[in-house]
Parts: structure tokens; C-alpha cells; sequence
């Protein structure tokens, strides 16, 4: 596979952008267990339909991760919108549940946010990264997440760019709204 990288961000933006590390609320504590039983259980079931089924899992997958996205997005708008702080970006709903589920599951990175209508967000850290078959879990986590954002902020756009599992350095996704 080719690792060409699609920039999301130019030089100047990424120099300026507000860079926001994840802060895990799974390093320590009970916390860290169920982290750990989460990371080792969840993806199990999808990258073994993958190997057994290639992209006939993704393609059978892909309509029901939408549906849990998009009920998840209706369940968890207010109390994410209880929780919003004045000030806060306006797609930190979006970027807030996708540091908690990714950070549940072992998976780290960074935001960048480029200005009042993006955040690109880099992952450096995965645990399924190499595995074969891992792709399924980010393209169904892309489809829910698409709809559990819009849920979350009517508007949004949202697009994982590169994956580790596809063989890049890090996952990179754009959050943006018009």
C-alpha cells in the first residue's frame, strides 16, 4: 500500500492550531480495568467476521452502526449539552465523545483545532494497529460516529481520512461545520 498522506491542515495551520492532548480517564483506578476488559472484548467479534467475510462484514456492519450511532447521538445530546461550558468550541461534543469511546479502547492521539469550524484529530496510539482485519473497526466506527456527531452537532461533517490499519503512520480525522 501506498502511504500517501492527504494533508488536512496546512504547515501554518497546524503550527497555530490549538493542540489538545488526551487526558484518559482510563490510566488509573477501576477505571484502567475496565479500559483493559473493554480494549481486549470489543473488537474481537468484528475483526473475525472480517477475516472470515472480507468487506462483506463492512458492507453488512456499516447500516447497523449507523443506527446505534444516530440513537446514541439522540440519547446523548442533552446531557451533553448540560455538560458545555461557555466558550467551548463548537464541535467539542463531538471531539468529547470521541476521546471517551477511543480512550475506553486503548486508542490515543491528539486534537488539533484549526479554527471555529474544524478540528482535525491525529491518533498515534492503537491497539489494533497491524492487526489483520482491523479495518473494520474504522469503518464502522467512522459510520456510527457520523451519525452519533450529527446527534451531537447538527451540521457537522465528519471523515476519518488515514488509518493505521490501512497501513499509515497515524489515524487522521477532520471534524468541521459550515
Amino acid at each position: 500500500m501506498e502511504n500517501v498522506t492527504p494533508y488536512l491542515m496546512t504547515s501554518d495551520e497546524e503550527r497555530a492550531a490549538v493542540r489538545v492532548q488526551d487526558d484518559s480517564l482510563f490510566k488509573e483506578g477501576l477505571p484502567s480495568f475496565i479500559s483493559a476488559a473493554i480494549e481486549k472484548t470489543w473488537a474481537e467479534p468484528y475483526i473475525l467476521l472480517q477475516r472470515l467475510t472480507g468487506k462483506t462484514a463492512e458492507n453488512l456492519l456499516e447500516p447497523v452502526a449507523r443506527v446505534m450511532g444516530n440513537v446514541a447521538g439522540k440519547v446523548l445530546a442533552p446531557a451533553f449539552r448540560a455538560a458545555a461550558k461557555p466558550g467551548d468550541h463548537v464541535l467539542e461534543p463531538a471531539m468529547q465523545a470521541t476521546r471517551l469511546a477511543e480512550n475506553a479502547t486503548g486508542i490515543i492521539g491528539e486534537d488539533f483545532y484549526v479554527n471555529e469550524k474544524k478540528v482535525v484529530r491525529r491518533v498515534h496510539t492503537c491497539p489494533y494497529k497491524g492487526r489483520d482485519g482491523a479495518t473494520i473497526l474504522c469503518h464502522v466506527g467512522e459510520a456510527a460516529g457520523q451519525e452519533l456527531f450529527a446527534g451531537l452537532t447538527p451540521g457537522i461533517k465528519h471523515k476519518v481520512h488515514v488509518t493505521m490499519a490501512r497501513g499509515h503512520q497515524f489515524c487522521e480525522y477532520s471534524y468541521e461545520i459550515d
